[in-house]
C-alpha cells in the first residue's frame, strides 16, 4: 500500500467520499463546458452563415458591382451609418473577403464599432470551397471560417468571426467551475469529516474499552449495545463473545484453583501413610523393634498405611476418569439388583450391623448407566454410612420410583447416627472434605473422595444427589437418576 494512501477507516472514507464527490463534479463540470461551447460555437455558425449575404452585397459595392458607390466598411455588420441595423449581429474584429477560387484576395474589411477602418491583408487558406465551415488560425488567433459562392461573379464571399470572445467566456466558464468544485469539495470534506468521525465514535469508544479489557479488566463491556444501529448489533455481539471470554477465563481460574487445591490435598493425604511406612521401616532396620510382637506391629501397620495409600490412589484415579472425556458407557441396569448386591457386601464387611434393603414388589427401578460406577456409588455411600456412624447403628437402603412428575428412579442410603455434620450438605461432596471438626482435617475418617466421586458418577449419568437429615434422626443420601425409558429417548434426540 502507497505510504499516502490514509490508513485510518475515517480517512479511507472521507477520501472514497471526496473522490466520488470530485468526479462526479468533473463531470458535471465537462458536461456544462460542453455543452456550452457547443452552443456558443453553433450561435458563431449562425452568425457566420446569417452575415455571408450582406457581406457579399457590401463587397459587390465595393467592387463596383452595384449601382450604389459605396466604401467598404461601415459600422458593425458592413453598413453604411444612419442605414438602420445590420442586416446580421457580428461580433467586432470580423473579416469580409471576396476571393478568387486561387486564392486572390480581390475585397476585404474588418467590422468595428469605431466606423471606417483599413481591413488588414488576410492570411486565408489556399484550400477555400464553398459550403465550407471551419475553424483555422489567423494572425495567430482562431477564427470560424464560413465560405459560399458570390452571386455576382464566379468568386468566393468568405467570413472570418472571431473565437476570443467565446474563448473569453470558455475560459471564465473553467475559473468559476474549478473555484466551485475546490469550494464544494472543501465544504463537503469538512462536513463529512465531522459526520464520519461522529459516526465512528462508538468504534473509538469500543477500542478504549478493549485497551481496558486487555489490561485484564474482564468485566467491561462495549457501549453502545443494541438492535438499532450497524455499530450497536457489533456491540452486542462483542459483549456477548466478552461475556463467554469471562466465563470462561472464571472457570479456567477455578479449575486451577481446584488443582492447586487437589494436588496440595493429594500431597497432604500421600505424606502421612508414606511417613508412617518410613518411621516403621526406620525402626525395623534400626533393630528397634526388637521382639516378635514388635516387629509384627511395625509389619501390620505398614501394611495398613500401604493399603490406606492403595486406597486414596484408587480414589485419585476413579476421579481422573470422570474428569476425562471419555466413551459413555450405557445399559438397562436393574438398581434393586445393584442395592441387593452392595447390601450383601456390606453385610460381609459389618456384619454385626442391621442393614435393611426395601424395594417395591411392584416396581420397576431400571435406569440406563454404567453398572460398574453404579455399583461404586452405592459402595461409597454404603461405606461412608459404616464409618460415620456409632457401632451396631442400623442402615436402610430404598430403591423405587421417585415421587413426582419426571420418570425418574430414587436411590438413597439412610443411617440412624448423629446426622450431617455440617449446616451447608453439599459441602459433603467437595474433595478431601472429611468430618473432623471443620473441614480437611487428619484422622481415621479416610481420604475424603467418596461422596466427591459419588457426585461426579451421579453428574456424568444426568442425576442429582443430595445429603439431607432424616426424619428421626440420621442422615440420608438421596440419588435420583432417569428411568431407562425416559433415559433412551433422550440420546436417541442427540
Amino acid at each position: 500500500m502507497s505510504r499516502f494512501a490514509p490508513q485510518t477507516l475515517r480517512g479511507r472514507l472521507v477520501a472514497i467520499l471526496l473522490a466520488v464527490a470530485a468526479v462526479g463534479l468533473l463531470t458535471l463540470a465537462a458536461v456544462t463546458y460542453a455543452s456550452q461551447r457547443s452552443f456558443l460555437q453553433d450561435r458563431i455558425d449562425q452568425q457566420a452563415r446569417d452575415g455571408l449575404p450582406a457581406i457579399g452585397r457590401e463587397l459587390d459595392e465595393d467592387l463596383g458591382l452595384d449601382p450604389r458607390s459605396a466604401r467598404f466598411p461601415y459600422g458593425r455588420g458592413f453598413r453604411r451609418p444612419g442605414e438602420g441595423p445590420p442586416p446580421a449581429s457580428l461580433p467586432p474584429g470580423t473579416y469580409g473577403a471576396r476571393v478568387t477560387t486561387t486564392g486572390e484576395v480581390l475585397a476585404a474589411g474588418i467590422s468595428s464599432y469605431r466606423g471606417e477602418s483599413d481591413a488588414p491583408s488576410l492570411e486565408l487558406p489556399d484550400d477555400l470551397q464553398a459550403g465550407q465551415l471551419r475553424t483555422v488560425s489567423i494572425a495567430d488567433e482562431p477564427y470560424r471560417i464560413a465560405v459560399d459562392l458570390s452571386r455576382s461573379d464566379a468568386n468566393l464571399n468568405v467570413i472570418a468571426v472571431p473565437l476570443a470572445e467565446m474563448n473569453s467566456t470558455l475560459s471564465r466558464l473553467l475559473l468559476v467551475e474549478g473555484i466551485v468544485i475546490v469550494a464544494v469539495l472543501g465544504v463537503l470534506g469538512g462536513i463529512a469529516f465531522l459526520v464520519v468521525r461522529i459516526g465512528l465514535r462508538p468504534l473509538d469508544e469500543m477500542a478504549a474499552t478493549a485497551d481496558e479489557i486487555r489490561a485484564g479488566d474482564l468485566s467491561r463491556r462495549v457501549e453502545p449495545a443494541d438492535d438499532a444501529t450497524e455499530v450497536g448489533r457489533l456491540g452486542l455481539a462483542l459483549n456477548t463473545m466478552l461475556g463467554g471470554i469471562e466465563t470462561a477465563f472464571a472457570g479456567q481460574r477455578q479449575s486451577e484453583e481446584r488443582l492447586r487445591q487437589f494436588v496440595a490435598d493429594a500431597s497432604h493425604e500421600l505424606r502421612t501413610p508414606l511417613a508412617s511406612i518410613r518411621g516403621y521401616a526406620e525402626l525395623f532396620r534400626m533393630g528397634a523393634a526388637q521382639s516378635e510382637a514388635d516387629t509384627s506391629t511395625a509389619m501390620r501397620r505398614i501394611e495398613e498405611e500401604a493399603r490406606r495409600m492403595g486406597v486414596l490412589v484408587e480414589d485419585l484415579l476413579a476421579l481422573a476418569r470422570l474428569d476425562e472425556t471419555r466413551a459413555v458407557v450405557r445399559e438397562p441396569v436393574d438398581v434393586g439388583d445393584l442395592a441387593a448386591d452392595a447390601v450383601e457386601d456390606a453385610k460381609a464387611t459389618a456384619p454385626d450391623r442391621e442393614i435393611r434393603l426395601h424395594v417395591a414388589a411392584d416396581d420397576d427401578p431400571i435406569v440406563s448407566a454404567d453398572p460398574d460406577q453404579l455399583r461404586q456409588v452405592l459402595a461409597n455411600l454404603l461405606r461412608n454410612a459404616l464409618v460415620h456412624t456409632p457401632a451396631g447403628t442400623a442402615i436402610e437402603v430404598h430403591a423405587g420410583s421417585a415421587q413426582g412428575p419426571g420418570g425418574r428412579v430414587a436411590l438413597s442410603v439412610r443411617d440412624h447416627g448423629p446426622g450431617l455434620p455440617v449446616d451447608d450438605p453439599s459441602t459433603l461432596f467437595e474433595r478431601f472434605w472429611r468430618a473432623g471438626g471443620g473441614g480437611r482435617k487428619q484422622g481415621p475418617a479416610g481420604a475424603g473422595l467418596g461422596l466427591a466421586i459419588v457426585a461426579g458418577i451421579v453428574d456424568a449419568h444426568g442425576g442429582t444427589v443430595r445429603a439431607e437429615n432424616a426424619d428421626g434422626g440420621g442422615a440420608r443420601f438421596v440419588v435420583e437418576l432417569p428411568a431407562y425409558a425416559e433415559q433412551t429417548v433422550v440420546l436417541r434426540n442427540l
